[in-house]
């Protein structure tokens, strides 16, 4: 069920809307109709993945009318839920249709984890559509395991990563385990961007962290620095001093991108470890996968919380005031981040990966 909006704590009215540019391109965005997917067990309903069953096209531009009022979006970057309950082929032609429907949606197509000819052979619909996909999204739970429990290159097929190369594809990644924090994961990261140099890739939720230790290990390692197809989306990293190390490098400037990881970006709430449910939200709502300690620990801060979309633009606006970014430089930085690094780092002026 998406909720109605509501801005619980004024964070768009009184801070965000203000401070973003007129002007934005999400980065990372889920459609999905109801037909495309099976039903959630009990079971599955407890984890936060299964938050939501569908995300149609005409619920997103309703949605973000609001959500973003006053902004406006000049595209997206879209591939269905990636949960095991979906149904590939349906899940990739739906987005196949709102392409052909909206040029502003640009489409990444759902990998099937074993076999990279469903993928191909979904590519091709496309591209005899007339609306060629610009990339490919794998995710571990079409595998019914967690990211916790298997290894990037267990859901990502060798065959798929050389057909992307070939393709100059783009590929938004969900890294597994603890994130880029792992040694192993940079090893991979290093490899699969050295041998597939075409392929430029979105780390989703900045690569993932459990810890924000874990993330300036990545920093500091040089991967991005060596990689330059490596680049961030801000989707679900909502502290600030994650923002705040990244930003000290104006040379990784060009990499970060704006991305609302809707519909999980309505989640009321922030990223938390907890020692009963893993990687968890502490949140306003109560769901079917909401820990009961942490909301009673968290009692006080759930009610300054709202979607967890704003807060991550608002750890981002946090960042800048602590760099003491302002004037011309924090305009033209928010820009960049909003929108011009998707322009002008992955999209050419035809709308296709450069």
């Amino acid at each position: 069920m998406i909720p109605k909006y509501e801005d619980h704590v004024a964070l768009w009215r009184d801070e965000l809307k203000a401070w973003m540019p007129s002007s934005v391109f999400d980065a990372h965005v889920h459609l999905c109709p109801p037909e495309a997917m099976g039903a959630f067990s009990a079971a599955r309903r407890r984890e936060a993945l299964a938050t939501f069953d569908s995300f149609t096209w005409e619920q997103y531009s309703d949605l973000t009318s609001q959500l973003f009022s006053g902004k406006n979006v000049l595209g997206l970057f879209a591939f269905p839920l990636p949960l095991q309950e979906v149904d590939l082929d349906r899940a990739n032609d739906y987005i196949i249709e709102i392409m052909r429907l909206d040029a502003r949606v640009h489409g990444f197509l759902l990998a099937d984890p074993e076999d990279p000819r469903p993928s191909i052979a979904a590519y091709e619909r496309a591209r005899k559509a007339g609306v060629p996909f610009i990339g490919v999204k794998p995710y571990s739970d079409l595998l019914g395991r967690s990211n916790f429990e298997c290894t990037m290159p267990e859901f990502i097929p060798e065959g798929l990563l050389e057909f992307m190369d070939a393709e100059g594809l783009v590929m938004m990644l969900h890294t597994s385990g603890i994130g880029v924090g792992d040694a192993e994961n940079r090893r991979y990261l290093r490899r699969v961007a050295d041998q597939f140099p075409r392929i430029k890739i979105i780390l989703a939720h900045m690569g993932r962290y459990v810890q924000t230790e874990q993330f300036f290990r990545f920093l500091d390692s040089g991967l991005l620095e060596d990689c330059p197809n490596l680049f961030l989306d801000i989707s679900s990293a909502s502290a600030p001093e994650i923002y705040e190390r990244f930003l000290e490098r104006k040379t990784l400037w060009p990499r970060l991108l704006f991305a609302s990881d809707l519909p999980f970006g309505l989640i009321t709430g922030v990223e938390r470890w907890s020692a009963t449910h893993g990687a968890i939200f502490v949140a306003r709502d109560h769901y079917a996968w909401s820990d009961p300690q942490m909301e009673l620990q968290f009692a006080d801060e759930r009610r300054e919380l709202t979607y967890n979309t704003y807060h991550c633009i608002h750890a981002l606006r946090q960042a800048f005031e602590r760099l003491g970014l302002a004037g011309r430089t924090a305009s033209h930085l928010k820009e960049a981040i909003f929108h011009g690094n998707v322009q002008n780092g992955i999209l050419g002026q035809k709308g296709t990966p450069t």
